[in-house]
């Protein structure tokens, strides 16, 4: 018997109950967020005081939310902060991870020959957002920040580099090549006992794709690289940083590669287990074709929770 049961902890308040909840990270966005749909008035326990819930929680009061099996599985899957009360029927309450942090982060700076990490470390000095030890080696020719914020600065780096930009499930800051994070952890999906499969087996040759990386100095002036498939879907990249076209190239192929493969594409449902989150490998089985079997990354998770049950969706890309 798998009876389900949810910790909320909102600012000062704890609920055990609720109506629903939608929790979504990925290695694609820089924030992780979650949705709560409540009552508009909650009663506190042991008072029987009723409080409207636009009136006792705020934007910033902290969040984390636990969901579990009784008995068989408890998980701490999601720590931020409230970022704003919605008065809908039912009441949403809209959450973000610690990137809400940064999004209140005012910074201007200049940088001349630098680095990855120094720039990151900008950005999260004066809070309690620590690096990633996975942030690569990277060398940038000139960085300048004028007002912006720290989600603001995280998205230029993503856009500008073809980045993962994200806050781990440990709260660190992580900037780099998607698949380089994989955190060595594995879920097991065995195709013939899924909630939902929506998974696709494609060829290689089935993936026509061309990435192209442009870059565009002050004066308009362009430098052009392309990876892939001659005849392939175009996907078209902007820069104004990277100059040098060896690395613009090395970019363009980790992009195509991310994307190119022989393999599953699509997504899983399952229950609350196997535990998922975004970094992990999904490893897919099927007794009726053990040739497709493999290891992919999972790029994004959507966790709900609520008066239908628990479910977890697992997006996959590329094959480990």
């Amino acid at each position: 018997m798998f009876i389900l049961k949810c910790n909320i902890k909102i600012g000062n308040f704890i609920f055990t109950s609720i109506h629903d909840v939608e929790i979504t990270k990925s290695t694609e966005d820089l924030v992780d967020t979650a949705v709560l749909k409540m009552p508009t008035k909650f009663k506190i326990r042991g008072t029987g005081e009723a409080k409207y819930i636009e009136e006792a929680i705020k934007a910033g009061d902290k969040v984390e939310i636990t969901l579990s099996y009784e008995g068989k599985f408890e998980k701490l899957e999601f720590v931020g902060f409230v970022s704003k009360v919605s008065p809908k029927i039912p009441l949403e309450i809209h959450c973000e991870d610690a990137m809400w942090l940064l999004r209140r982060k005012n910074i201007t700076k200049g940088f001349g020959k630098t680095t990855l990490k120094e720039v990151l470390n900008e950005v999260v000095s004066g809070t309690e957002i620590l690096l990633s030890e996975k942030v690569p080696v990277m060398a940038i020719d000139k960085f300048i920040i004028q007002n912006a914020n720290g989600a603001q600065v995280l998205q230029k780096l993503k856009e500008d580099f073809a980045l993962s930009v994200y806050l781990d499930d440990d709260g660190k800051l992580y900037a780099g090549l998607e698949q380089m994070n994989n955190i060595g952890q594995v879920a097991i999906y065995d195709l013939n006992y899924m909630v939902e499969n929506n998974l696709e087996f494609k060829t290689e040759d089935e993936k026509k794709l061309k990435v192209r990386y442009t870059y565009i100095d002050r004066q308009n002036k362009k430098k052009q690289v392309e990876a892939g498939d001659k005849d392939g879907e175009l996907r078209t990249f902007h820069t104004s940083i990277i100059s040098d076209e060896k690395k613009l190239k090395e970019i363009a192929e980790a992009e195509l590669k991310k994307n190119k493969y022989a393999g599953y594409e699509g997504s899983v449902k399952s229950f609350l287990i196997p535990y998922a989150t975004r970094g992990m490998a999904a490893e897919i089985r099927d007794k009726e074709h053990p040739n497709r079997q493999g290891k992919y990354f999972i790029k994004k998770v959507v966790t709900s929770f609520g008066t239908d049950g628990a479910r977890r969706t697992v997006i996959i890309a590329n094959k480990l």
